[in-house]
């Protein structure tokens, strides 16, 4: 081959491995942030930044009627952003809803913690946010939706500040981290016997089956045993978490978010070329909320609400198994309650099942509805 072919072959390697890709990137990019402000005159599509704990928060706000009531969607996690996803799951709620979507402090948009917050401070964070979305939409309360740590900040919102929560949704909901996890770890260890498999077994008997640990005298995550367990989940086809959901996963998604920059991406993404310049710095913001988590029992922190509730579960869901949702829906006390199984969905049921998901959201309406109805009726009590 003369020099010439070669620079030629050269400029034609160059331009479909990276040039090509890129345009592609920027185009996608492109075609999702016009879409994602195409909310037509009465909607709303907007980017807050909030000052909270010497930090910023990040509120994403997307509607299609400014009239609507507020919705605000607080992620799992800690730590997780699904505003590059919102698309998959919040498209029909903006129809009904103005909805918000969050990424706390050290998370995409939001600046790091100066200090690492606890759980009783990350609630106060929430509680201040929502005072901030209020403030600006003029509104005397919202509906709140989290999921699973999500669900933790949600039920202590709601049974701290009533007066500024319509109603109250959680799917994969934490009751319980250790509870939760020992009884995964039994079901683990059914499948296991029924498969056969000795090594298996005796792979599965030697997690903890609560999955927690002690750090410098504080309760802990043994975070090598999570990522056995959901490995396990996967082997039995009832956990679907990392092959389907993390951000690195999802990567194009992420990468072609209409919300970030291509460095606000590659943060949540962390693969790939992105590790040459993302700073992951999760442990250091998440350090001390994570004990709280630990100690969080649903049934004894939050036995009953002044809001209406919907528990939304995914039936195959074994991170946060439906037996103890169930267990606390029903012993709840709420003045409106229901617990919503969605079929063929696991822990992150609002990406397994994103219509059946935002129908059971829509509940939330018809309890409010039913609430304010039964509170003025003459005689009830």
């Amino acid at each position: 081959m003369t020099r010439q072919g070669i620079l030629r072959f050269t400029l034609r390697l160059v331009i479909i491995t990276v040039l090509l890709p890129a345009l592609i990137l920027v185009l996608v990019k492109a075609w999702r942030y016009l879409d994602y402000h195409a909310v037509g005159d009465r909607g709303i599509a907007q980017t807050d930044a909030v000052p909270i704990r010497g930090t910023t928060q990040t509120l994403f706000i997307r509607g299609h009627d400014r009239n609507k009531p507020l919705l605000l969607f607080l992620p799992g996690g800690p730590g997780e952003s699904f505003v590059p996803l919102a698309g998959e799951f919040s498209n029909e709620l903006e129809q009904d809803f103005i909805v918000v979507h969050i990424e706390t402090g050290g998370v995409g948009k939001s600046d790091d913690y100066v200090v690492a917050p606890t759980l009783d401070e990350m609630v106060q964070d929430t509680d201040a946010l929502i005072d901030h979305l209020l403030a600006e939409f003029k509104r005397p309360a919202l509906y709140l939706v989290g999921h699973s740590f999500g669900s933790v900040l949600a039920l202590k919102v709601a049974a701290r500040s009533p007066q500024k929560v319509l109603g109250v949704a959680t799917v994969g909901q934490a009751v319980d981290w250790r509870e939760g996890n020992r009884t995964t770890h039994e079901h683990l260890m059914t499948l296991a016997r029924s498969e056969g498999n000795t090594e298996v077994v005796a792979a599965i008997a030697a997690l903890s089956p609560s999955l927690a640990t002690t750090t410098d005298g504080r309760p802990m995550i043994d975070f090598a045993a999570v990522k056995q367990q959901r490995q396990w989940l996967e082997h039995f086809h009832i956990g679907n978490v990392l092959k389907q959901h993390t951000a690195k996963v999802r990567w194009f998604a992420y990468m072609t978010s209409p919300n970030h920059s291509i460095a606000e991406s590659c943060e949540l993404v962390y693969r790939g070329p992105c590790q040459w310049i993302a700073n992951p710095r999760w442990w250091s913001q998440w350090k001390n909320v994570l004990p709280g988590v630990l100690e969080f029992n649903a049934l004894r922190d939050v036995p009953r609400l002044a809001v209406p509730f919907v528990a939304i579960v995914g039936t195959d869901d074994w991170i946060t198994p439906k037996s103890l949702i169930h267990a606390y829906c029903d012993a709840l006390i709420a003045p409106q309650k229901r617990c919503i199984e969605i079929p063929e969905a696991q822990h992150y049921t609002f990406l397994d099942q994103p219509r059946a998901f935002q129908q059971a959201v829509r509940t939330l309406l018809v309890l409010k509805r039913d609430d304010s109805t039964s509170q003025s009726t003459p005689g009830h009590h």
